[in-house]
This record gives structure tokens, sequence and C-alpha cells, in this order.
């Protein structure tokens, strides 16, 4: 039997959304800390949380999505046309992923790789030509160049890490 994989917009007044979101956002984040060597406790990420699902529906090209294999979720992400791209390093219209998230039972499997072309095709429907990502060196840095990304030489000065970037295409491939 084939995987059914879906995907769901976060509503930002759906609980059932918010209890799944935060079974996979709170780990997510707690694991990018512990690569980072930073530290948040669950109130703060739970706040966090409550405050990008609460800018949910405020543009049509941002996006907040847990994603579903067999009816089970599998990952989260959150990803939209970027307005001010990283203090002029990039040019306006970019794609950005800003929270990506697939389960550790669930990785190496293709799931990810089946969540960043969809991320890829919605954003180039949304207008992007290429995309960036600032991942986590322990686990982003090596999923996102097997996914066609490159490191761009440039550093986000918020959060210091580099930034990889991809040129689009119709088929996001």
């Amino acid at each position: 039997m084939e995987n059914q994989i879906s995907f769901i917009q976060i509503q930002k007044d759906n609980e059932e959304h918010f209890e799944i979101a935060s079974k996979l956002w709170v780990p997510f984040i707690c694991e990018v800390h512990e690569h980072d060597g930073t530290y948040e406790d669950e109130e703060q990420i739970i706040n966090g949380l409550k405050k990008r699902i609460a800018i949910q529906g405020c543009r049509k090209d941002m996006h907040f999505e847990i994603a579903f294999v067999n009816g089970e979720p599998f990952g989260i992400a959150m990803f939209a046309i970027d307005l001010g791209t990283v203090y002029g390093l990039l040019e306006k219209g970019y794609g950005t992923v800003m929270g990506f998230y697939i389960c550790p039972g669930f990785r190496r499997k293709g799931l990810g790789t089946i969540l960043n072309k969809h991320i890829e095709t919605v954003l180039y429907d949304d207008g992007a030509a290429n995309m960036y990502i600032c991942p986590d060196a322990v686990t982003g840095e090596p999923f996102w160049k097997a996914n066609g990304y490159h490191n761009s030489g440039k550093v986000d000065p918020d959060d210091k890490k580099p930034i990889y970037i991809k040129k689009l295409s119709a088929s996001a491939d």
C-alpha cells in the first residue's frame, strides 16, 4: 500500500490544529536549541508558536502547515515569500522556510523531501523564483544540500547561520 501524504494549513482558531502543531513544534525548537547551544522553556516555545499561528491568514503567501502520512502527523513547516530578504543580502521575493521539522521516527524515508517539494511548489506558485534557508549545521545542512540547496557564502546577521539558496522551477526539482 502506498503512503497517503497530505498537508493542512494551520487555522488560527482551530484547537485541534494547535494541539497537533504543539506536539511537533516543541520538539523541533528543542532540537534546534540543542544544536545551537541555546535554551527556551516549553512555555516560551508555546508562546512563540501561538504568535506564529496568530498571523495565519494575514497573507496568501504565508503558510504554516502540518504534514501527514496515512493520517498521522509526521512534520511541520512554516514558509512564505520573504518581504525583506535578509537585510538586503538577497533580492526581494525569495521563498523562505522559517521552520521545518520531521519527527525522528519518520526521517530517512523520503518524507522530508516530499514536504520540501511541496513547499517549493507552493512558493513557486506564489511567485518565488528562488528559495533560501538558514539551516542548523547538525540536521539541516545535510538535508538541504541533498535537496539541491547550496551555500551562498552569505550569513544571516540575526542567527549567524549560512544562507543556502536554490533556484526553483515549475516542477520544483
